[in-house]
């Protein structure tokens, strides 16, 4: 779990699932020995996999104890969700620092807007500042302005520019190629642009 909260990035246990394995001795003794040995480690992954899918339980339980605010709390326990997707301390995290970076409980969705815009457009690496570090902040900022503007929006912004008239009408594959990777290539311009 430690591990998944530092990669932003939630465990799919399914997919991690442990499988028995077939025995590939061919000897009968051997094969039921082998067997054996196999059942007893599919068991014990098997107790660790269930172990750490109910340990989300308890790191939700202790981020909403140790961490959030009453404000919080409530703002949290509103959402439509929070008994579903907000079961996953991953994405519990990501919402919370969502609210974190809007301005009060989000009454004024225009000031929400232009303060996200102000804090991506003005952001600076610093030159005491890590390259890596700015990046991660750079990314966090535009995915609350991702969550803001929509996919359209960027690729209403795609079809405006001489990249795009470039190239031909004819080649529907390369324009709904260039208007999904518009919003990489912004922030990349944006990235560069703003670095030390």
């Amino acid at each position: 779990m430690v591990k998944s909260i530092q990669d932003g990035k939630s465990i799919d246990f399914n997919a991690i699932a442990p499988r028995l394995n077939a025995p590939t001795q061919t000897e009968a003794v051997a094969r039921e020995t082998e067997m054996a040995q196999n059942k007893i480690l599919y068991s014990a992954k098997l107790d660790e996999n269930m172990q750490r899918s109910a340990n989300k339980r308890t790191v939700k339980s202790n981020i909403m104890l140790k961490f959030v605010t009453k404000a919080m709390d409530i703002k949290l326990q509103g959402e439509a969700d929070f008994t579903t997707t907000l079961e996953d301390p991953i994405e519990l995290l990501k919402r919370i620092e969502r609210f974190m970076k809007k301005s009060a409980d989000a009454e004024y969705d225009f000031l929400d807007f232009w303060e996200a815009n102000q804090k991506f457009f003005a952001m600076k690496q610093g030159t005491t500042k890590n390259l890596m570090h700015f990046k991660e902040r750079f990314l966090r900022q535009a995915e609350v302005l991702q969550d803001l503007y929509g996919v359209a929006w960027f690729q209403d912004f795609a079809v405006k520019t001489k990249a795009y008239a470039a190239i031909a009408s004819t080649d529907t594959a390369a324009q709904n190629k260039f208007k999904d990777d518009v919003f990489e290539a912004v922030l990349a311009t944006g990235f560069l642009c703003n670095s030390d």
